[in-house]
């Protein structure tokens, strides 16, 4: 080795060394550096394992969830119970002296804060608001509500009503937990989530209350204390009325000590009367939708109040038919569809059996093609009715699929109610069930988009529509909304060649030629809110009429398609003041499965 390299490796030893003493002696800060980074490191593995197990609790929610649709009730036990550990683990980890730490750490405070909340409540939920659910899961594959001989057990439902108060109130508190926190201030992906959830509770505790809500009712809807009468309406999609469709078919169904029975049948059609109102009609109803409304019997469901709907039907049953309502039932063929997946093909007296697919097509099309006699349309109608209906309260198929498929028909817009009661009535109110068009505003910006046949035709069994809305913006508690419909009138290649039982040909006060469809559409804002644009085709429609109903503007568009013709409406409108919520939107549902409901995230939330 030569001097040069010698000295080279002294002095490169020698500065090493000079470092090695400086830093012995600064041994305070390097015990001090130890003590961060093994805490920084304990931190981050608390965090990580926190994440881990939120990540199982929501995997876990999504498996319970599917389980209860598919009514799996040993996997409803099995997910409740990985649920509950998981949830456990995550509040033990985000409430400890180290996650109290990250809370005041500058800029992460606020998002761990919201993490532990977010723990904390889903611990709640596993503990108090799953156990009823996982309970009523089981109560429901044991078919314990299942109607035998048309006998509903009502024991069995009015036993619901303690579990899901107590599953309700869970959910509430969760929903008033997460309310308090303000995610605004959060990063990005845990707004996103801590929203996300929020959403999530809110939606489940609204479900909760509809079950018990409906728990403490059915005992006394199904006569305990004295025969009760309710009114089933069939609405005729391929007829559109705002609410749904024409109300044709009338079963008056007796209910007493839970044995259900339709004693009597009708048709809307036969209920003309002597030609005047059977309501008085507010200056509003009478400028929108004319004296038809209360006039014309199968124009009661113009409006697309359910409420009202069940006032103008009740008034015109008592003064036709006479005798008592309790209540009234509104459902349509898609709606029937979904039962039958329960109770599988029923035999129809006098007529071939129907079943989940082809019920629709029989009740608002086959018929009409076979013939136009209106009285075997009106005969085969009732008669499938009460073909479903005796089989679906004699405990045919399966139950839980009935169920599911009576669900999906009520979040559709296909299956409403209403009860003269005012004791049922308040518990209803405000469900989704009740169909309610209130003119009181909310913190939840309503959209409407209904739509009626201006034929008069049974052409809207083929028109195919699908809308949307989109906020845009939210300045001063008000947000900006774009919306849209497009239809599509998809009719065989002989339209005009259908019968005049379809295309309405021949019928007074006909707008229409063969195979064409009239629709008016009516476009309604939020309560205290306003329609600011409309534009059919990309036309931007300039002036348009706007009119008030129930506190909201209304826009009436029509449309008319000729045989596979399209057209596109689209509108700009803003919410009422304090409208900050997220967006719904109401769609009137088709002769189609499927819907346009829907509920859109706010622009007061998206940053």
């Amino acid at each position: 080795m030569s001097p040069e390299v010698r000295r080279r490796r002294g002095t490169r030893l020698q500065r090493f060394g000079r470092k090695l003493r400086r830093l012995l002696r600064r041994r305070s800060t390097l015990v001090g550096l130890g003590v961060l980074g093994v805490g920084l490191l304990w931190s981050v593995w608390v965090a990580v394992s926190a994440a881990q197990h939120l990540q199982e609790v929501d995997r876990q929610a999504q498996i319970l969830r599917a389980a209860l649709i598919r009514g799996d009730a040993d996997g409803v036990r099995q997910a409740t119970e990985r649920y509950q550990e998981a949830a456990d683990s995550a509040e033990s980890r985000t409430s400890g002296f180290t996650w109290t730490l990250l809370e005041a750490v500058p800029l992460l405070g606020d998002d761990a804060e919201g993490v532990a909340t977010v723990a904390r409540v889903l611990a709640d939920i596993g503990r108090d608001g799953l156990p009823p659910v996982a309970k009523a899961a089981e109560l429901v594959q044991a078919e314990s509500f299942q109607p035998v001989n048309g006998v509903f057990p009502i024991d069995q439902i009015t036993g619901m009503a303690g579990p899901a108060e107590q599953s309700e109130a869970a959910f509430d508190d969760a929903a008033s937990a997460l309310a308090k926190i303000d995610s605004s201030h959060f990063i990005a992906p845990i707004r996103e989530r801590y929203d996300e959830l929020s959403a999530l509770v809110i939606d489940a505790r609204t479900t909760l209350g509809s079950t018990y809500r409906a728990a403490k009712i059915i005992p006394q809807m199904m006569g305990t204390d004295r025969p009760r009468f309710y009114l089933m309406v069939l609405q005729n999609n391929a007829e559109l009325r705002s609410s749904g469709g024409l109300p044709g078919a009338l079963s008056l169904v007796r209910m007493h000590k839970g044995k259900v029975d339709i004693v009597e049948q009708t048709d809307m059609s036969e209920l003309a009367g002597d030609g005047t109102s059977v309501v008085k009609l507010t200056p509003e109803e009478r400028g929108i939708f004319g004296p038809i409304l209360g006039v014309v019997p199968i124009n009661a469901t113009l409006t697309p109040d359910f409420v009202r709907a069940a006032d103008i039907i009740r008034a015109r049953w008592e003064r036709e038919v006479g005798g008592r309502l309790d209540g009234m039932f509104f459902f349509d063929p898609v709606a029937v569809a979904y039962l039958l997946r329960g109770t599988g093909p029923v035999e129809v007296p006098r007529y071939p059996p129907v079943s989940a697919r082809n019920v629709v097509s029989a009740v608002e099309n086959d018929v009409y093609l076979l013939t136009n006699d209106r009285a075997v349309h009106t005969d085969y109608q009732q008669a499938v009715a009460e073909a479903v209906f005796d089989a679906f309260t004699a405990g045919r198929g399966n139950t839980t699929e009935s169920i599911r498929g009576l669900v999906t028909g009520v979040q559709e817009g296909r299956i409403r109610m209403h009860s003269f009661e005012p004791e049922s009535q308040s518990e209803i109110a405000g469900t989704m069930i009740a169909g309610e068009f209130s003119d009181q505003a909310t913190d939840v910006p309503q959209v409407g988009i209904y739509i009626n046949d201006g034929g008069p035709s049974k052409m809207q069994y083929y028109l195919k529509y699908d809308a949307e809305v989109v906020p845009r913006s939210c300045i001063g508690g008000r947000q900006a909304l774009a919306g849209s419909i497009s239809f599509h009138s998809d009719t065989p290649a002989n339209a005009e060649d259908l019968p005049p039982s379809i295309t309405g040909e021949g019928i007074r006060g006909q707008r229409t030629e063969p195979g064409d469809q009239l629709l008016v559409v009516y476009l309604t804002s939020p309560v205290g809110g306003k329609l600011t644009s409309l534009s059919i085709d990309g036309q931007r429609v300039v002036n348009p009429v706007i009119e008030e109903l129930a506190g909201r503007s209304l826009a009436r568009v029509g449309v008319l398609l000729e045989p596979q013709g399209r057209h596109r409406v689209d509108f700009v409108m803003d919410s009422g003041v304090g409208q900050e919520a997220d967006v719904d939107l109401a769609v009137t549902p088709g002769a189609f499965p499927g819907t346009s409901n829907a509920t859109v995230p706010s622009a007061c939330r998206i940053r």
